[in-house]
């Protein structure tokens, strides 16, 4: 029988971290199973201690964000007693032979009713051990060399080696799409020459990079090698597929691309494209999707779980495209795919052999791109450098840019630069913003007083957008929406606040609702519509729906809203809110990517203290998938 958990020491420092709240209740109770799994299993009672606390680590990590528990950095906020502790830090230990027991198996087993995994000095959750795996082994069977796939029916599908064959024909369809600029090398050409040789690329860029643009000429050059090529377009939240369809339907309407009728005009959210269902995804490892090209925009905000979804439905032979900023916020939910696929920080070049391929393609010179072998990824990722929408004198660039290398002196020096007046910083302690607010909302308020289109209400409401780091507290966007909401009624460009459903009420969903097609992030705005309360949403058409408010799946006011929930969205103006006293999820990243929502105008209201270490903190996931694509 266990040891009693409330009188042995162990037991009572986890009760005790939970009632400091240093531990969450998931955490308290898997550790509590560990033990008891354990112990029942080898009678080992300091083998079940250590299971006990690896478990609760790896939980805590998990909830962090973390793919695992990375056995040289054990959370700081969990002390365990210094013997305990140097057996889990010690480089003599190689995690395997101190966790050795039946709930811990190492990263080569098979077993899938093991509880822990330990792999390269690494702890994880069996399940997402197996998640890292699939994504590991499905892009290493797409980008390695002369590997050969094979499709439905048994037929092989062509190895790297055929694809990097240039075709005369996809050169000419390319030179006409990408003409060559008078000086340097084109990467949107680079990025869509690489997506057409490889089955598994990854295109990278900030904000204004032309992604999009890229995409949607590379999928005209496929389109002309293979007329009958289906394809898919796909991004993590319904808001970022609708700005993808609009931003792909705008570039087919500009003319002069080869089969644009070809290339779709309506996108899915992820969960969609999986076919999502409560006993699991309709489409999967054993039934994959039906199409040989899928595009998946903002692919930041993918977790680990849900890229392994994506990759093992698809079919072997099909090709995947991810497009995102690897230098934005991580998903919300554990990993960090994006940047680990990309390297994040380190710039890298091709290989002399595919530089030979690409300048093949494209026409330019890639010598100076040539790196040394290091990784087949290095042949999948494409970075996109220039940026068209903030030239050199853009504050919004130079300071995206300052904060992205952690350079608090250049940023402030962006800040104090008068040439530069779309950047703002606004002290802590100042009131200006409630100017700011009312300036950014003033027009969408009178439109709605006037009553006018929806569809100029809508536009109006993504000209501005209040951000918050935060969720809770006086910063956070419950009491930051009911300030600006106060605000506005004290100026008297809202009425009948006082009541939940008022015209002009913005608010975004929060759950995903598939029998109503709406979707977490997509906002709404309360209006009059022939005599009935309505809340209007744009549809994935580019159309308006009109929907009961009582009809709607769970959401939140939308005045204000986190930086996270704004990935994938763009406004002409951005007030980011920061807390007085920095906080563990204001980093860098958080940062850069509030600064990148903004087109035209960015404000930032912030104490010296928080802005100074959100700049010096940069988010660090524990993973293995980066050491196994990219170590030499």
């Amino acid at each position: 029988m266990a040891t009693d958990q409330h009188t042995h020491p162990m037991h009572q420092l986890l009760e005790q971290w939970l009632a400091e709240e240093k531990i969450r209740t998931i955490d308290y109770q898997l550790a509590r199973q560990s033990y008891d799994w354990e112990w029942q299993q080898s009678q080992d009672e300091q083998c079940a201690i250590r299971v006990m606390f690896a478990a609760c680590a790896v939980s805590y990590a998990l909830g962090r964000g973390q793919v695992c528990l990375d056995i040289s950095r054990w959370p700081s906020t969990l002390t365990l007693p210094d013997t305990l502790m140097s057996e889990f830090t010690s480089d003599n230990h190689s995690g395997k032979s101190l966790l050795s027991a039946a709930t811990v198996i190492d990263g080569g087993s098979d077993d899938s009713s093991a509880l822990l995994v330990v792999h390269n000095r690494r702890i994880y959750l069996n399940r997402y051990f197996r998640y890292e795996k699939i994504v590991l082994e499905q892009i290493r069977r797409r980008i390695t060399p002369d590997t050969e796939v094979v499709k439905k029916g048994g037929a092989k599908a062509p190895s790297q080696t055929t694809r990097t064959q240039v075709s005369k024909a996809l050169a000419t369809t390319l030179r006409q799409l990408f003409p060559v600029p008078e000086a340097g090398i084109d990467w949107q050409a680079v990025a869509a020459a690489t997506a057409c040789i490889q089955p598994f690329c990854v295109i990278t860029g900030g904000p204004g990079t032309g992604k999009t643009t890229t995409v949607t000429r590379l999928l005209s050059s496929l389109l002309s090698e293979n007329p009958d090529l289906r394809i898919a377009l796909a991004a993590p939240t319904g808001k970022a597929a609708a700005r993808m369809t609009e931003s792909i339907r705008q570039a087919r309407e500009r003319g002069g691309l080869p089969h644009a009728d070809g290339i779709p005009t309506s996108s899915f959210t992820l969960h969609r494209l999986l076919g999502w269902r409560p006993q699991g995804f309709r489409y999967h490892s054993e039934r994959w999707l039906p199409y040989d090209c899928v595009v998946v925009d903002e692919a930041s905000m993918i977790d680990l779980p849900m890229m392994a979804h994506l990759l093992a439905a698809l079919a072997p032979d099909a090709r995947l495209i991810l497009l995102g900023d690897r230098d934005q916020l991580a998903s919300v939910e554990a990993g960090s795919v994006l940047a680990d696929l990309c390297d994040a920080g380190t710039e890298h070049g091709v290989t002399d052999e595919f530089a030979a391929s690409l300048g093949a393609l494209t026409g330019y010179d890639m010598t100076s791109a040539v790196e040394a072998p290091c990784s087949p990824m290095q042949n999948a990722m494409v970075q996109l450098r220039k940026s068209h929408r903030f030239d050199e004198n853009s504050g919004i660039g130079a300071l995206a840019r300052a904060v992205n290398s952690g350079d608090v002196y250049s940023a402030n020096a962006v800040f104090g630069d008068a040439k530069r007046p779309d950047v703002i910083r606004i002290a802590q302690d100042s009131e200006d913003w409630q100017q700011h607010v009312m300036d950014g909302y003033r027009q969408y308020c009178e439109l709605v007083k006037d009553q006018a289109s929806p569809e100029w209400i809508l536009d109006a409401f993504d000209q501005f957008q209040v951000l918050v780091a935060l969720r809770n507290g006086p910063a956070g966007v419950e009491e930051t929406n009911r300030r600006i909401e106060r605000l506005l009624t004290r100026a008297g460009l809202l009425s009948d606040t006082a009541q939940h459903w008022y015209a002009g009420r913005a608010i975004m969903i929060t759950r995903n609702d598939y029998d109503l097609g709406l979707y977490n992030g997509d906002i709404g705005i309360m209006l009059k519509h022939e005599g009935h309360d309505r809340v209007v949403f744009r549809n994935a058409e580019g159309g308006l729906r009109f929907l009961s408010p009582g009809r709607l799946p769970n959401h939140e006011t939308a005045f204000a809203m986190t930086v996270h929930k704004s990935q994938g969205s763009e406004f002409s103006g951005v007030y980011l809110l920061l807390p007085p006293m920095w906080q563990q999820v204001i980093t860098r990243e958080l940062v850069y990517t509030a600064i990148t929502r903004a087109k035209k105008q960015f404000y930032c209201q912030t104490s010296d203290t928080c802005w100074q270490q959100a700049i010096n903190s940069q988010t660090e996931r524990a993973s293995g998938l980066r050491d196994a694509l990219w170590s030499k």
